[in-house]
């Protein structure tokens, strides 16, 4: 399956992980910024569907997009267990090339625009916490110049006390 999954996705040229049992998988969403999930619902150990309830209990990963592709268990509840726990599809081997990249392709394209939007509003942040430094040192330099000028005036005032207290 694998081998079919990359050369099927191949021409989207994205970084494809695969892994062989669902806690590989889970060590994977933890480790990595991912942008879609394919999940078999049949993997050694933690099946899919328990996979993706623990991914889905994870802040970091709650809202990644999991396509379940599987063989054999496409039946009403077995659909409907996939869509309660977040899937966005639910695809019964054997797969469509063409169905499954362009599906692939617009959570990749989605995800893609959310980094960007991601880069975009840091980079906001970043400008405006700039612009309010150069706000701020501006301000301190206009009460700095203000207090030696006052403090000058005072001088002076000083001085021409003194000299009065002086004369006859």
């Amino acid at each position: 399956k694998h081998l079919v999954f990359k050369a099927i996705l191949e021409e989207l040229d994205q970084n494809l992980v695969h892994v062989n049992s669902g806690e590989e998988a889970l060590k994977e969403v933890l480790r990595r910024d991912i942008a879609v999930i394919l999940l078999d619902v049949n993997m050694p150990g933690v099946d899919g569907f328990e996979t993706a309830a623990l991914i889905r209990r994870r802040k970091r990963s709650t809202h990644i997009p999991i396509i379940f592709i599987t063989a054999n268990y496409g039946d009403e509840a077995r659909v409907a267990q996939a869509y309660a726990l977040g899937a966005v599809d639910f695809m019964v081997s054997p797969i469509v090339p063409e169905v499954l990249r362009s599906k692939v392709k617009v959570f990749v394209e989605l995800y893609m625009l959310a980094q960007l939007a991601r880069k975009q509003a840091e980079e906001h942040v970043a400008l405006a916490t700039e612009r309010a430094a150069r706000a701020e040192a501006e301000r301190a330099s206009r009460r700095s110049a203000f207090m030696a000028n006052a403090s000058a005036t005072l001088g002076r005032s000083l001085a021409v006390m003194a000299a009065t207290r002086e004369l006859p």
